[in-house]
C-alpha cells in the first residue's frame, strides 16, 4: 500500500508542471499568469528534461501577442519565477541560453511606470533580475555594470553583492575594485555597508583607507562593519590599535546609560562601537584588550558583559568566563558557558550542570552541548533527566528545542537502565519529543515503544474578533530610535494578526528587544530571553501565501513548519527566498527609516495596537 501511495503521488507531483504549463498557456489575465510562472519556479525538478520544459514555459509567458510591452504583471512573475527555479536548481543544471537572455533584457529594461505601485514593482523585476543571474553564474561585467547604473539601491546593492559569487577571471580586477570604490560612496548605507563588506574579503591587499574612513560612516552599521573588520589578523597594528582604543573610550561609564527598559535592563545608549571594538582589539592586540576588559566584564549594561565575555572567551580568560555563569542575565551565562566549553571543556562539567536548572532555555542548550562526552556520565544523566522534567511541567510547545537537546545528550551518555525514565515522555504533548524518546528507549531495549502525544490546547480566535482587526494598525516605538508604523495584513494571516495584537494589548512586547541585527537581510525580535528559542507559546501555525517578503514586510520566526513562537522578523531588503516559507502578517507604511537604525538589544519601548470603534485605523 505504501508502495503504491507513493507511486501515485510522485506521478501527481510530475504531472504538475505539464498541467501548469497548460493553463499558462490559455491563460489571458496577467496577474494569473505571473502567479503561475512563480509556481513553476518554485517546484522540485529531478530531471534537466523537466527544468528545460519549465523554463520553456515560463519564457513562453514574455512571448509578446501584441506590439505592446509584456504586462509588468507577468514580467513580475516571470521574474520570481526564474529567480526561484534558478535558486533551487543551480546543481541541476545551468539555464538555458534563453533564460539568461531574458534576464539580462529584464535587468536592462528602463521602461518608466507612471504610479509609484508600478515604479516598485518595476524595480523589484530588475532586483530580482540581478539576483537570478547570481545564483547561475551568469552576472558578467556587463550585467553587473548595467545594474550599478540603476536608479533602484536595491538592485545596486545586489551587483556589489554579485562580485562575491562571480568567478575572479569573469570580472577584470579593475571593474571589480571600481564597483566596490563607487558602492563605498553610495548614498545608501546599505550599498555602502555591502561594498565594504566585499572590500574586507580582500584584505590587506585592497587597502585599509576604506575601513578607516568608514569608522565615521552615518551609519552605525556601516561603522560597526568597519570596527570588526579591523579585528583581521593582518591589520596594520599601530595605527589599529589607536582607532580601536578611540572607539573603546565611547562605553557609557556605570550610571550614564540612560532610563533602562525594567524588562531587559538595557538602555537606548550607543555601547556598540566599544564593544565591538573590544571584540576586535582581543584579536589583534591581547595585551591592550586585557587592560581595557574590566568595565565591559562590569557594566550596567547586560549587553556589553555579553561583548566581554566573547573578548574573555578570545583572551582564554577562563577566570573571567566562569565569574559571569553567575550573571544575573541568562544572555551573559549563555555566552560564559559557551566560552568555557572553548576554552576549558570537560574541567567545567560542574558548571555545565549546575546550568541545566537554569530557566532559560538557552542555557540549558548550551550546557548540553557543553557535556557531549563528558567523562562523568553517571554524574551528568540524572542533571540531564532533572531539567527535561523540569522544563516538561512547563508544558510549553516553545520548549522542544532545549528538550530535544536534553534527549540528544541522554541518548548519547544514558544506558538502559535509564529506559524507565524516558517512556513516559512517548506519551509528551510534543510529538517529536515522543518520538525522540521512543527512539532512545528502543535503542536500549530493542524494542521501541508506541507514542501517543496528547497536543496542548490550542485557543483560536472568533471569527468576530479576527473581523475587527481588518484596518488595525500597530504603532511600535523603540526607545531612542523613533517610531514605526505597521498595516496588520488581517486578510493574509488572521490568526497571526489575532495573536500579535492580543500580545500587544497585554503588553507582551513592551521592553523586549530586537535580538537578532543581521544588516541587509532582516532584524528579528519580541524574544522575552532575547534569544531565539524563548518565544510565546503555544506554537501558532504557518500562514504562507501570495504576501512577499519585500523591504518592509513583517514575518514571524520559526524552527519548522507550524512553529511560530510570536517573535517578528521586519524585513530590511527584498529576500524573495523567504517567500511562501515564513508566515507575512504585516508590512511597515512609515518610518523604514527607524527600522534601518535599529541595533543589537535595541529595545521595543511599547506596542499599540490603533483602530476605530468602525473597525478603521485612525
Amino acid at each position: 500500500m505504501q508502495k503504491s501511495r507513493t507511486h501515485v503521488e510522485k506521478a501527481g507531483q510530475e504531472q504538475i508542471p505539464s498541467v501548469l504549463a497548460e493553463r499558462l498557456a490559455a491563460e489571458r489575465d496577467p496577474t494569473v499568469i505571473g502567479v503561475i510562472c512563480q509556481t513553476l519556479g518554485r517546484l522540485p525538478f529531478s530531471t534537466v528534461d523537466r527544468l528545460r520544459r519549465a523554463e520553456a514555459a515560463i519564457l513562453a509567458a514574455t512571448a509578446p501577442s501584441s506590439p505592446a510591452p509584456v504586462p509588468l504583471p507577468v514580467l513580475h512573475g516571470v521574474a520570481k519565477g526564474f529567480e526561484a527555479l534558478l535558486r533551487r536548481n543551480v546543481t541541476l543544471a545551468p539555464p538555458a541560453p534563453q533564460v539568461v537572455e531574458r534576464l539580462r533584457a529584464m535587468l536592462a529594461d528602463r521602461r518608466r511606470e507612471r504610479t509609484p505601485d508600478a515604479i516598485e514593482t518595476a524595480a523589484c523585476v530588475r532586483r530580482l533580475a540581478v539576483a537570478a543571474l547570481t545564483f547561475a553564474g551568469q552576472a558578467d561585467q556587463v550585467a553587473l555594470e548595467t545594474a550599478w547604473a540603476d536608479e533602484d539601491w536595491q538592485v545596486r546593492r545586489l551587483a556589489i553583492a554579485a562580485l562575491t559569487a562571480a568567478v575572479p577571471a569573469s570580472i577584470p580586477a579593475d571593474v571589480r575594485s571600481g564597483l566596490v570604490g563607487r558602492g563605498l560612496r553610495d548614498r545608501h548605507w546599505m550599498v555602502r555597508f555591502e561594498a565594504l563588506r566585499v572590500h574586507g574579503r580582500s584584505l590587506p591587499g585592497s587597502g585599509w583607507d576604506p575601513v578607516f574612513d568608514a569608522l565615521t560612516d552615518p551609519s552605525a552599521h556601516v561603522a560597526l562593519q568597519a570596527i570588526d573588520l579591523l579585528g583581521s589578523p593582518n591589520a596594520p597594528k599601530p595605527i589599529v590599535v589607536d582607532r580601536l582604543r578611540a572607539q573603546i573610550a565611547t562605553l557609557p561609564a556605570s550610571g550614564a546609560t540612560g532610563a533602562a527598559s525594567p524588562a531587559t535592563g538595557v538602555a537606548p545608549s550607543d555601547w556598540h562601537r566599544a564593544a565591538h571594538a573590544v571584540v576586535a582589539l582581543a584579536k589583534v592586540e591581547p595585551d591592550a584588550a586585557r587592560t581595557v576588559l574590566p568595565p565591559f566584564l562590569a557594566s550596567a549594561l547586560w549587553p556589553v558583559r555579553v561583548y566581554g565575555a566573547r573578548a574573555a572567551t578570545i583572551l582564554r580568560d577562563a577566570d573571567a568566563l566562569a565569574r559571569l555563569t553567575g550573571d544575573a542575565r541568562a544572555n551573559v551565562q549563555e555566552a560564559a558557558l559557551s566560552g568555557l566549553r572553548i576554552l576549558v571543556g570537560h574541567d567545567a562539567d560542574q558548571r555545565y550542570m549546575a546550568a541545566l536548572q537554569r530557566p532559560d532555555y538557552s542555557v540549558v542548550a548550551t550546557a548540553c552541548r557543553a557535556l557531549e562526552k563528558t567523562p562523568q556520565p553517571a554524574r551528568a544523566v540524572p542533571a540531564l533527566l532533572a531539567a527535561l522534567a523540569r522544563i516538561t511541567a512547563e508544558r510549553r510547545d516553545t520548549s522542544r528545542d532545549p528538550r530535544t537537546s536534553l534527549l540528544t545528550r541522554i541518548a548519547e551518555l544514558g544506558q538502559p537502565g535509564d529506559a524507565p525514565a524516558l517512556v513516559p515522555y512517548t506519551t509528551d504533548f510534543d510529538p517529536r519529543v515522543a518520538a525522540s524518546a521512543a527512539a532512545i528507549v528502543g535503542k536500549w531495549t530493542g524494542q521501541v515503544p508506541a507514542i501517543s502525544p496528547s497536543p496542548l490546547p490550542v485557543t483560536v480566535p472568533s471569527l468576530a474578533d479576527v473581523d475587527l482587526l481588518r484596518a488595525a494598525r500597530a504603532r511600535v516605538t523603540m526607545a531612542g530610535r523613533g517610531v514605526i508604523a505597521l498595516e496588520l495584513l488581517t486578510a493574509d494571516a488572521p490568526g497571526t494578526v489575532a495573536r500579535f495584537v492580543r500580545l500587544a494589548r497585554a503588553g507582551y512586547y513592551n521592553g523586549l528587544t530586537f535580538h537578532r541585527v543581521v544588516a541587509n537581510f532582516l532584524v528579528q525580535g519580541g524574544s522575552p530571553g532575547a534569544s531565539e528559542v524563548m518565544g510565546d507559546g503555544p506554537y501558532v501555525r504557518d500562514e504562507v501565501g501570495l504576501q512577499p517578503h519585500l523591504r518592509g514586510s513583517v514575518g514571524i520566526s520559526t524552527r519548522g513548519r507550524d512553529t511560530g513562537d510570536a517573535q517578528i522578523c521586519p524585513d530590511l531588503v527584498d529576500n524573495p527566498r523567504l517567500d511562501h516559507e515564513y508566515t507575512v502578517f504585516a508590512r511597515v507604511v512609515a518610518g523604514l527609516d527607524v527600522l534601518d537604525r535599529i541595533l543589537e538589544f535595541d529595545v521595543i519601548e511599547r506596542i499599540e495596537i490603533l483602530t476605530a470603534p468602525t473597525g478603521r485605523s485612525r
